[in-house]
């Protein structure tokens, strides 16, 4: 469980693991507990923060949106909001009106494809450094959120302003306390960067990518790595000989501890295990509860039950326990689950008001440290309480994760009783082909074998005039299978 304190005594660690089976792996601790993972395998089907060469293949009013081609296979969706062009003169005009078929256009993904769904692509370009975040096309300056000393804030306000040269400029929560001539280095970076792209765009002719973010090593690295981290493990020395070079230029005023140990470090600090257990259904709360996770394609729903939780000195004490330690658990599910989109909470009814707004309280605070963008909505009338976030790669669980062969990934099968009832129908059916076919073996699992009525195969198998067996070998549950021979349809000569 994640907790909330005044200021920070937990041991924070950055472990990575390097092999060639598996590739590049990252996880995150706190005080020996997963809250974050990263694969390499992931980040290489992410398209999001890279930039494309783009071409408009179509435009679609009624969506306002357009429809972009990129050189990945599904084309991209381009929407009105995200297209950086000046408003037609025409005010009951669209953007995207404008936009011709088969033009030449600069984009960049904001979120990966989903199902059937091809990537979101935007024109606002935008390029990530360690301290700031570099939008050339626009003039917005503006300071991260999480920078709440009101000095520190305006101080790093005034710097963005001066060194932007009228181009926008974010600024992250990382520079907090950071000199000016770094600031204004790294901003330089970024701008050349911008004018190598624009060259690549100007010359190319077909889509293509014409920038990627770097690798999940790097991007770690520049995301994860402040004065937080006490400790990063690698059990590769190239790995090891990167993150030495990384924290040297960047100078962090908290110098981690770097290891570099042998053997499978996920295996060895229990990262594995972790992981395995973060995949589960069911999330055990410390004192008793219990959380249930079931997604959809729309949403994820989360439940809250107090389980074997019998502490408190009465029920209303037990409910507000059991759901303010769910609101601190269930932003690290989030993080480590890399769940997004729309959630629904359902934590158990409270009487008060005041609860219900603490509970928000706690979960809000608790949010705060994740880096995706989230969002929380009150409580329904129903008692749910709805929130979002921010979906920037495909959750944890794709990437482990196969739909199951026999529930075809619903997750509950037919009953025996009307599996047996289907073999049955589907024996009878074969009357129809009692001409090709000679003789049938079923092969059932042993499951079945209580709702079979041998007599009824037999009698079937006598009307229809096709010689039935039936074995109980399939060892796949509740399942069988039909196999035939065929009749010998060849007239002989005379």
């Amino acid at each position: 469980m994640v907790i909330i304190v005044t200021s920070r005594t937990s041991l924070r660690r950055i472990i990575i693991s390097n092999s060639e089976f598996e590739g590049l792996r990252l996880a995150m601790l706190e005080d020996d507990q997963l809250f974050e993972i990263y694969l390499e395998e992931a980040d290489e089907e992410s398209l999001t923060g890279s930039i494309y060469l783009g071409r408009v293949e179509n435009i679609v009013p009624n969506l306002q949106a357009a429809f972009v081609n990129i050189g990945e296979g599904r084309n991209a969706f381009l929407r009105e909001r995200d297209l950086c062009a000046p408003k037609p003169r025409n005010g009951s005009a669209l953007k995207v009106e404008m936009l011709k078929a088969k033009q030449k256009i600069l984009v960049q993904v904001k979120k990966d494809a989903m199902g059937l769904k091809g990537p979101q692509v935007t024109s606002y370009i935008s390029l990530a450094g360690r301290y700031l975040v570099f939008m050339p096309q626009i003039s917005n300056i503006g300071v991260s959120k999480k920078i709440e000393d009101q000095v520190e804030r305006k101080r790093l306000y005034n710097i963005a302003r001066a060194i932007s040269k009228g181009q926008g400029v974010i600024v992250r929560t990382v520079a907090e306390s950071v000199e000016m001539e770094k600031l204004e280095k790294e901003l330089e970076g970024l701008r050349d960067r911008w004018e190598k792209i624009q060259k690549k765009f100007r010359h190319a002719r077909k889509p293509q990518v014409l920038y990627e973010d770097p690798g999940v090593l790097e991007y770690i690295l520049r995301e994860r790595l402040d004065d937080t981290v006490d400790e990063i493990i690698t059990d590769e020395k190239k790995v090891y000989d990167v993150i030495q070079k990384v924290v040297e230029s960047y100078k962090p005023k908290h110098m981690p501890i770097i290891r570099l140990i042998s053997g499978d470090v996920f295996r060895k600090l229990g990262v594995e295990k972790q992981i395995m257990e973060s995949l589960s259904r069911v999330v055990k709360l410390p004192s008793g509860g219990t959380l249930y996770f079931d997604s959809t394609e729309a949403l994820l729903v989360i439940d809250v039950n107090t389980g074997s939780n019998t502490s408190g000195t009465d029920s209303e004490d037990l409910i507000l326990k059991t759901n303010i330690e769910s609101a601190k658990e269930i932003p690290r599910q989030l993080r480590l689950r890399n769940e997004s989109g729309i959630i629904i909470v359902d934590f158990i009814d409270m009487a008060h008001e005041s609860e219900r707004q603490l509970v928000a309280h706690v979960l809000e605070e608790e949010l705060k440290k994740d880096k995706a963008r989230t969002s929380i909505v009150e409580f329904s009338k129903l008692g749910l309480l709805e929130m979002t976030r921010k979906r920037t790669s495909p959750p944890l669980r794709e990437f482990y994760e196969v739909k199951c062969p026999v529930c075809n990934g619903n997750g509950i099968m037919l009953s025996p009783i009307h599996q047996a009832r289907n073999l049955i129908h589907e024996l009878e059916e074969l009357k129809d082909d009692r001409s090709t076919i000679s003789s049938v073996q079923i092969s059932a699992h042993e499951g079945l074998k209580p709702y079979i009525d041998e007599k009824i195969i037999q009698k079937i198998s006598k009307d229809i005039k096709i010689g039935t067996a039936i074995s109980y070998e399939n060892t796949i549950p509740y399942d069988y299978k039909f196999s035939y021979k065929k009749k010998n349809t060849k007239r002989k000569k005379r």
